[in-house]
């Protein structure tokens, strides 16, 4: 993330290029959008003798809904993308005109995917055309800008909003260490996106998977919460602040199979596919009320969504600390065969503090159903995982019932997609499609 008129940043020497993370196995896309956006601030000549150009469409179904597009790079250079909200006059950086900043009041924010070189978005063919190189692109080229711009807190696009970007790269074959710019393109944002009543905005970032905590009390870690691996997750989504409850569930599929009875207590008795069979009908329902844009929809969470809400930034077992206790969670005994909790029942959602991202019950209450298969874990760092076509599904945060341990923010288990259990309900989150 980089914010404020700092002609300096874009100035100093890069990290060194070493090799470029794989590209994910990506889907070409079917269609070709018309293109939108107005261009402004045109580009100066690089080392190849002609100007980067910026283009932008709508249709990528992803984040925002808006891919752009840069043509007429340096070959084998890297660049990213960077957004503002003013169009300027612009100011000479480099070999080119950055037309974002120079004035009091504009504010730039550059587009970052740790982990790839010098936090780049991608690299330049031997075309001169963007490929992307850290899976941020449906198409592979260019960039599927996300639903939020990247300040420090992220700000949500909204209908009605005008964003302006550039994209900025290297062009070293002009001079060691020097830069250059696209033109400017100015973007206006004409759609409804209506997250439901309860939806909390998760920003997107990195954590650390899994746990390395010992086999032993307190926290008796088991094999398949291990390695410890790096995670990232490349879009900000939406999740419900609370489990979905028996309210929301009848009101919305007609029926209530919860064991323990209340409105406001967390659906349960429900399985893998009744979970999904709700948030398709959600979907279906909010998509025609024009509440939705193409690419996203109402799911479970993936297994990683979930932990790395879950952790909202920590790295304890807990989200709370190291120790979880009967004033912090619904759930039945402290470590093995410890104090009782008093858990004969669930309890309505929101009865205990949330975490630091405003999200209740993720430690006890009730399991919750995950997209994914089961898999054990590998080493390697991971963007956006999702386990498909297994056997059984995951469920994640312990239930009334269960023993401290097993409410852990890494703790995963799994079961057949069609089991029910009082102990096993669902929260949601609004996100790009997925197909598990």
């Amino acid at each position: 993330m980089w914010f404020g008129p700092s002609k300096a940043l874009l100035e100093h020497t890069m990290i060194k290029l070493t090799a470029l993370v794989p590209a994910m196995a990506l889907t070409l896309a079917s269609s070709v959008f018309a293109q939108t956006g107005t261009t402004f601030c045109a580009a100066n000549v690089n080392s190849t003798g002609v100007p980067a150009a910026l283009t932008g469409s709508f249709g990528s179904g992803v984040g925002s809904d808006l891919h752009l597009e840069v043509t007429g790079g340096v070959p084998n250079e890297f660049g990213f993308f960077l957004v503002g909200d003013e169009m300027t006059s612009g100011v000479v950086i480099s070999e080119g005109l950055n037309c974002l900043i120079g004035t009091s009041t504009a504010q730039i924010y550059r587009y970052s995917v740790a982990g790839t070189d010098a936090t780049s978005i991608g690299r330049f063919d031997n075309t001169g055309v963007l490929q992307n190189v850290v899976g941020t692109s449906i198409s592979g080229t260019g960039f599927d800008v996300p639903i939020t711009i990247p300040s420090n807190t992220p700000i949500p696009i909204t209908s009605g909003n005008t964003w302006h970007f550039q994209a900025w790269y290297r062009d070293t074959p002009a001079a060691s260490g020097r830069s250059n710019f696209s033109n400017g393109l100015s973007v206006t944002f004409n759609y409804t996106l209506q997250p439901l009543a309860g939806m909390e905005l998760i920003p997107a970032g990195m954590f650390d998977m899994g746990s390395d905590a010992p086999n032993a009390s307190p926290y008796f870690n088991t094999p398949d919460q291990q390695p410890v691996h790096a995670v990232s997750i490349s879009q900000n989504f939406w999740m419900g602040a609370h489990e979905v409850t028996q309210a929301e569930y009848q009101a919305l599929m007609g029926v209530n199979p919860s064991y323990f009875s209340g409105p406001n207590l967390p659906v349960e008795m429900v399985s893998w596919n009744d979970a999904r069979a709700y948030c398709a009908v959600l979907t279906t329902r909010e998509r025609a009320l024009g509440n939705l844009r193409p690419g996203l929809e109402y799911r479970l969470p993936t297994e990683a969504e979930w932990e790395y809400a879950c952790r909202a930034g920590t790295t304890t077992e807990f989200n709370i600390g190291p120790d979880l206790l009967c004033i912090d969670a619904k759930f039945g005994r402290l470590y093995r065969g410890g104090p009782s909790c008093n858990s004969n029942s669930t309890v309505n959602v929101g009865s205990y503090p949330a975490n630091g991202w405003s999200l209740y019950d993720m430690h006890g209450n009730v399991w919750e159903w995950c997209l994914d298969s089961f898999e054990n874990y590998s080493a390697a760092s991971m963007t956006d995982p999702l386990v498909t076509g297994g056997v059984s599904r995951i469920i994640r945060g312990g239930h009334r019932g269960s023993y401290s341990y097993h409410c852990r923010s890494a703790m995963r288990w799994h079961t057949n997609p069609i089991f029910l259990n009082f102990g096993i309900g669902f929260r949601i989150v609004l996100a790009q499609a997925l197909a598990p």
